[in-house]
């Protein structure tokens, strides 16, 4: 009976050490976001529109887009930004409802499903920041604003009218535009399809521009976003044996 009983703690203590290392190994893998860990080929589909992605070890890219009016190509540079982004060079082939950066950089978010599954989800969404001139008049929306980040020159004129006129050099186009403002019930400051984005481009269709109550600070701080499910940009990794 000693024996049996010696041998059944024997077989526990093997067993729990290797799920604890199993449990460690696990750990190790769902921590990686290392450039090696996020090179490789990547895939998307979504809305009629495919996509091959591929991250070179020497932070070189290829991308393909195939949609409605035929296959695109583009190849650039790619880099890690804190802990999982990766950006991509402006030649980055963008996506329908796909936000750039302020000076054209395309951001995406790496993440791992399960601790090994990983994913690359393209930002739906931009947040740029205006600044009243005459801080005098900072308690009221009505004025004069500029850009407060960046390097790219952006005006703001919000009118007594309710509306707006706009200027900005962005990274694709110097544009102007007019168009107009409101305050929904919450007090954030909701902008009409003629916004212009960093890119110097007006909002597509399924896109928003507002600034969230600016409770007098004389500031505007303006997410752009697409009216998408967060993640559904997403390209996900050719991991072997998990294909």
């Amino acid at each position: 009976m000693v024996g049996i009983a010696m041998k059944m703690t024997v077989r526990a203590a093997v067993c729990i050490l290797f799920l604890a290392g199993l449990g460690i190994c696990w750990i190790v893998v769902a921590m990686d976001y290392s450039d090696a860990a996020a090179s490789g080929t990547y895939r998307l589909a979504y809305n009629g529109v495919k996509s091959t992605l591929v991250l070179r070890p020497d932070h070189r890219f290829t991308q393909e887009v195939s949609d409605s009016s035929g296959p695109h190509n583009a190849e650039g540079t790619w880099r890690m930004v804190g802990q999982g982004g990766v950006a991509f060079s402006r030649d980055f082939l963008t996506l329908p409802g796909e936000q750039r950066g302020e000076d054209g950089t395309a951001f995406s978010d790496m993440e791992r499903k399960f601790g090994i599954l990983i994913c690359l989800s393209l930002r739906t969404y931009e947040v740029v920041w205006y600044g009243k001139g005459n801080t005098s008049t900072a308690g009221e929306v009505v004025g004069h604003y500029q850009q407060t980040d960046g390097t790219n020159p952006r005006t703001l004129v919000l009118n007594d009218d309710h509306t707006f006129e706009q200027t900005v050099s962005g990274w694709m186009q110097t544009s102007s535009a007019k168009g107009t403002w409101s305050i929904s019930g919450n007090g954030a400051v909701k902008f009409s399809r003629e916004f212009l984005k960093p890119s110097g481009q007006p909002l597509a269709e399924g896109e928003t521009a507002k600034a969230i109550d600016p409770r007098g600070s004389g500031f505007l701080q303006i997410e752009i976003a697409a009216d998408l499910e967060p993640g559904i940009l997403r390209y996900r990794k050719n991991q072997l044996l998990l294909q």
